[in-house]
């Protein structure tokens, strides 16, 4: 094997290329628009299609590690806002993945000519549910073509989530200073130093608590009846193991409220490597499966992903009023999408937009799961 192979076979040379290259051009402003992180994904696409790969763990320890840094830096927030919006969250979570199934179910009955299980796949890999993928597959009878609409439709969610957020901000001219602001008066934040002692700079001992507890909370089965049950999995356990760590500040004489200023270093390069390894296992089968299915089916997961983000922030910015930093969270979280979180974070420049995730999300993966059976019993 030549030296050339031998790099081109190593899955953490081509994990930091893609990651480098990524956010380099994640960096390029066209006029006020930038991909920013995000730009990882797309070059990993390409990286995937050429027949680069990296093993699937990384996708597991880069979402894991990603949540948790989240949701230790959101934790000040946390219960404040659970106590003040806790409602609107739960109707959020809920209102986005049954906006998406009621359209995949009028899709099901109405397309002509498109399998009723590809259809329910698409359903799943648009609003990025891995949970929603094993109950469709589980009603289907674990047919192929559900997993092959999730494989086309996932990259399509994680981009029409990405530019949704990005475009939204961008288009509407938003005072992000005035949306902080906003936030800021609504949210009353305590004293962390008099709550809960002294706030670290950074613990590693606390931070991989937070990790353990996470996948310990990631790896409960929620019973749904006749339905079966359904797990938040690493990215939901280790987000809600993260805000209730930070939250709690002190556990014995551990303390785990920490500094942002080191988290969100942390935060950053985990999603940049995260979108890298999402857009490398995408890319591999992406456009051969696009050639093979139809330009249709892009189309269909577009619109199962974008209505859904419309139909909500229409409910939180006109009804309800909601400041950008909460709502963005609360879309991407009754989304599923962990990317999308991550770019929310980095348009707003805050990380408060990883609690109302954190409040919406474990609605939206339970609102999947059921609303996937219920697609497949339908059919």
């Amino acid at each position: 094997m030549s030296w050339i192979e031998a790099i081109a076979n190593n899955a953490l040379f081509v994990l930091f290329i893609v990651t480098f290259v990524g956010v380099s051009v994640g960096k390029i402003k066209i006029k006020s628009f930038s991909l920013g992180v995000s730009g990882a994904l797309f070059i990993g696409i390409a990286f995937g299609h050429f027949g680069f790969t990296v093993p699937h763990e990384f996708f597991d320890i880069t979402i894991l590690l990603f949540v948790t840094a989240v949701g230790l830096i959101a934790s000040k927030d946390i219960g404040e806002i659970v106590k003040k919006y806790g409602i609107k969250f739960i109707i959020m979570g809920i209102l986005i993945p049954s906006t998406a199934a009621l359209l995949t179910y009028l899709l099901m009955i109405t397309g002509e000519g498109i399998s009723s299980p590809l259809i329910e796949g698409i359903f799943t890999g648009s609003l990025t549910s891995s949970p929603g993928l094993a109950a469709s597959l589980e009603s289907s009878e674990y047919s192929q073509l559900v997993t092959i609409g999730h494989s086309i439709a996932y990259p399509i969610g994680v981009i029409t989530v990405i530019l949704f957020v990005q475009l939204t901000q961008t288009f509407s001219k938003m005072d992000l200073e005035k949306e902080k602001k906003l936030f800021r008066n609504r949210i009353k934040r305590k004293d962390e130093a008099q709550e809960s002692g002294k706030e670290v700079a950074f613990s590693l001992v606390a931070f991989c608590f937070a990790v353990v507890v996470g996948i310990l909370i990631g790896a409960i089965p929620i019973p749904l009846g006749t339905l079966g049950s359904v797990k938040l999995g690493n990215s939901g356990g280790g987000l809600i193991g993260g805000l209730l760590v930070g939250y709690l500040g002190k556990i014995g004489p551990m303390h785990t409220r920490m500094s942002s200023r080191v988290l969100s270093p942390i935060r950053e390069m985990m999603l940049a490597l995260f979108l890298a390894v999402v857009g490398i296992e995408a890319g591999s089968g992406f456009v051969s499966t696009v050639m093979a299915h139809g330009l249709i089916l892009i189309a269909i997961a577009i619109i199962t992903a974008l209505i859904p983000m419309v139909v909500g922030y229409i409910l939180g910015r006109k009804v309800w009023h909601l400041d950008w930093i909460l709502l963005s969270g609360a879309l991407c979280g009754g989304m599923t999408s962990t990317p999308g979180l991550g770019v929310a974070i980095d348009a707003t420049g805050t990380e408060d937009a990883g609690a109302s995730y954190g409040a919406t999300y474990p609605f939206a993966i339970i609102g999947m799961v059921i609303f996937a059976k219920l697609l497949g019993l339908s059919v």
